[in-house]
């Protein structure tokens, strides 16, 4: 994939644009083009706050160029624009932004990042539009940058009232060489029959002429398809009187389209205008909608794993919600409507059947199958037997009702980006029936949140009074901003009003929302949704006791004490120790070594939540990264003295668990989707002979890697 285009600067639309542009960086590829918007340019250089992309150039194409086209199509971009309403954030005209025809965003050899001053916050407590960048000295976290491209606008650019429609026709599919009759003719495979495919006179040896005609099939001329967005009422005047759009139409001069891709509400879709309008592209048109009512089952995967570790701990290993929507719980769509689903496909050229819809993809859940698959593993069965009886024996005499709170969920254990077993970090923190805290907001994490929560999950965004944010890497807030949005809808569904959350971040966090808030779409910041507070005014190296905000975010959230610690990672990384008033103190590393500030402020925590991103045998790795080995937090928690230990942060080269010895009594291994209360941690250390069980492929090929590893390092000096 080298072209992306995007159709609206939102975050539903270029949330993904960091993550995917690493993964592709990571599978070698060389370019990638990115069309759209102006402010697309200016994303991604915020985007170089927290992501580095030095082996992939990224060149930002503005919407009024030249149509694209290469050997697979031809696009043309259609600017829309809705009237000028309380949505649109600045005056930024159509060509507004955009400093020449093509920006390549590439780290040039010899360049260095030069910092834009910024007054300095000296409260706790700030307004995001005072802050401006401040460099990050993490390698991961920045990249160089030229100066004059690292000046960040403190007045609003962005241009909310603009939507980029394309349109798309594919290049004419080759007609088919009739091998058969050629042979029949006498025309023997050769060099001529090259030619011949081309549509060009052939010369035989013999010295015949060939014309191409009778050999090939004509060209199958390519169809047409249109992506449209229409993302609010005022957009549908704009968007169904487009003169561009209309000569697709049945009263247009040009081809119907094969398809077009909507990208609207629902109700806008409902809207008779629109109607009115999707019925001018004619009878033979598809209309695919993507929209809220096109939620369906993904990440099977995801889902058969929890179903195993479900009949390992129930109550630990909750059963995801059955998030789709049911067939005959929506209003039937007229002829030629289709609703979105994952991973449906619609083929514009197919061998065998071309302009057809495909579902042999879209993901089936099938727990029942999972489960059997588990029971069918050696030892398994045994092995879930024995715990189930040591667990009863050992706790028979345990009658104390646990106390509800804190319950820790966790939607994301691994780290660097996601995988399939494993999200990047987020965890929440319940601390009451009405009040929680989230620790970081990796990528995905609202997506996490929904199939744990289901239809439930508003009330849960609802709660979210407080979100904390480690460090300024990308696996720990790429989620918030959905975050942050679907917590502002879920209000307004539930008819309440729009409550302040509290935002511990450190600086650089606060200059991207800013920057975003600027260039792309305002997130709640224009409105004072948030309470932001620095994390190094919080730190236990600060005095702000008597800071209004901070005591009454201790207050409102019932912590007696609330320290954010500096921890040993890359520049601006905190932990957090928080102690409530119902006595129990919990401790949240972040990235981090072993960090004696963080065993000092977090002694005889409760439960400490420690990353564990390298096995043993990747010590050094550990070293260089600034992160910690199994071992290493497991020695954190001796030290600290704490209750109970909780590994998380894996790397993703563990893709369903670690690789570890028995850490004892007081340590156990996170999951994604894994629910804990303080008097469940009792029961994890015990699940770890069924774990194994299950997972005893995977192990066996990691020891086998690891041993590998080892004895490459020591020059093949062990057996």
């Amino acid at each position: 994939m080298e072209d992306i285009f995007l159709t609206r600067m939102s975050w539903t639309n270029v949330g993904g644009l960091g993550g995917m542009t690493l993964t592709l960086q990571s599978i070698g590829v060389p370019e990638v083009r990115v069309y759209g918007p102006p402010n697309a340019e200016d994303f991604y250089q915020a985007l170089k706050d927290f992501t580095y992309f030095p082996k992939i150039k990224v060149r930002v194409k503005p919407y009024h160029l030249s149509p694209m086209s290469d050997d697979v199509m031809t696009v043309w971009q259609v600017p829309i624009r809705a009237p000028d309403t309380s949505s649109h954030g600045g005056g930024l005209s159509p060509r507004a932004g955009s400093r020449s025809p093509d920006h390549d965003l590439s780290p040039k050899a010899g360049s260095s990042r030069s910092p834009s001053q910024s007054p300095v916050v000296r409260r706790s407590s700030c307004d995001v539009s005072d802050i401006d960048s401040e460099s990050d000295d993490s390698s991961r976290s920045s990249s160089p940058r030229n100066s004059p491209k690292s000046k960040r606008r403190k007045t609003s650019q962005r241009d909310e009232s603009l939507v980029i429609s394309y349109i798309c026709k594919l290049k004419p599919k080759k007609g088919r060489f009739l091998t058969e009759k050629a042979l029949m003719d006498g025309i023997k495979p050769g060099v001529w029959v090259g030619e011949l495919k081309k549509g060009n006179q052939a010369t035989l040896p013999d010295g015949r002429v060939i014309d191409p005609t009778p050999y090939v099939e004509p060209d199958t001329p390519g169809p047409v398809f249109i992506v449209v967005e229409c993302p609010g009422e005022d957009f549908i005047e704009p968007v169904t009187t487009n003169s561009q759009i209309a000569k697709y139409q049945e009263d247009g001069d040009e081809e119907l389209p094969a398809i077009v891709v909507h990208f609207t509400p629902a109700g806008v879709a409902k809207d008779t205008r629109y109607q009115d309008w999707i019925t001018r592209f004619g009878p033979n048109t598809e209309h695919l909608f993507l929209n809220e009512d096109t939620q369906t089952t993904s990440h099977e995967g995801t889902a058969s794993l929890q179903a195993c570790l479900n009949i390992i701990q129930p109550t630990v290993f909750p059963l995801l919600a059955d998030n789709a929507i049911k067939p005959g719980s929506l209003p039937p769509l007229p002829h030629k409507h289709v609703r979105g689903e994952c991973l449906l496909t619609y083929w514009l050229f197919h061998r065998d059947h071309p302009l057809q819809w495909d579902r042999s993809s879209i993901p089936l859940l099938d727990n029942e199958e999972a489960v059997k698959g588990a029971f069918a593993l050696p030892g398994f069965e045994d092995s879930l037997k024995e715990m189930k009886e040591t667990i009863a024996t050992a706790f028979a005499s345990d009658t104390a009702a646990s106390p509800s709170y804190p319950e820790v969920v966790f939607f994301g254990t691994g780290s660097s980006i996601p995988s399939k077993r494993r999200n990047v970090t987020g965890i929440l923190v319940q601390l009451s029936e009405s009040e929680s805290l989230l620790l970081d907001g990796g990528e995905g994490t609202f997506g996490q949140m929904y199939r744990h929560y289901g239809a439930d999950v508003d009330r849960v965004l609802a709660n979210i009074k407080c979100v904390f944010i480690s460090h300024i890497h990308a696996d720990h807030h790429l989620g918030l901003m959905k975050i942050f949005q679907e917590r502002r809808r879920a209000l307004q569904t539930l008819g309440e009003p729009q409550q302040p959350m509290y935002l511990i971040a450190p600086l650089p966090f606060m200059s991207w929302i800013n920057h975003y808030r600027l260039n792309c779409e305002n997130i709640g910041m224009d409105n004072k949704d948030f309470i932001l507070l620095l994390s190094k005014d919080l730190s236990v190296f600060s005095n702000e006791e008597q800071n209004q905000e901070f005591n009454s975010l201790k207050k409102n959230l019932g912590f007696k004490q609330l320290q954010v610690v500096p921890v040993l990672h890359v520049s601006r990384s905190y932990g957090l120790v928080v102690t409530h008033n119902d006595g129990w103190k919990l401790v949240y590393s972040g990235d981090s070594m072993p960090c004696d500030a963080l065993i000092m402020a977090g002694k005889d925590a409760t439960l400490l939540i420690h990353e564990a991103t390298f096995d043993d045998e990747l010590h050094q790795e550990a070293k260089r990264k600034r992160h910690s080995t199994i071992t290493q937090a497991v020695d954190v928690g001796i030290e600290m003295n704490a209750g109970f230990n909780l590994l998380t942060h894996f790397s993703q080269r563990y893709p369903k668990i670690p690789l570890m010895d028995n850490g004892g009594e007081k340590v156990g291994i996170a999951f994604d989707h894994m629910k804990v209360r303080l008097g469940d941690l009792k029961l994890l250390p015990h699940l770890s002979t069924p774990l194994q069980a299950l997972f005893q492929e995977e192990l066996q090929e990691m020891r086998v890697k690891q041993k590998r590893h080892k004895r490459n390092r020591l020059g093949g000096l062990i057996d």
